[in-house]
């Protein structure tokens, strides 16, 4: 089974709580995606395929995304 976690970030670390997710993830088990969603992302999405257990990380890098509003993001993962 694969586990999509969407990332919660400042455009350059991933937050706490991502983590913690992160960690939750690999206790059910299987492959973990994470999105990084935003715009100018790539700093957080080169510290997000260094995180132990992602094992694919996706990026959606555009201005649209640049507030992470889930009215914006939701198209993504649907």
């Amino acid at each position: 089974m694969t586990i999509l976690v969407i990332a919660e970030h400042d455009n350059a670390t991933v937050a706490p709580a991502t983590l913690n997710t992160l960690a939750a993830a690999q206790k059910i088990g299987g492959d973990i995606h994470l999105l990084v969603a935003g715009s100018g992302v790539s700093a957080v999405a080169d510290a997000a395929a260094k995180i132990a257990g992602v094992t694919k990380v996706l990026v959606a890098d555009h201005e649209a995304y640049a507030h992470q509003l889930p009215e914006n993001i939701a198209p993504l993962v649907v």
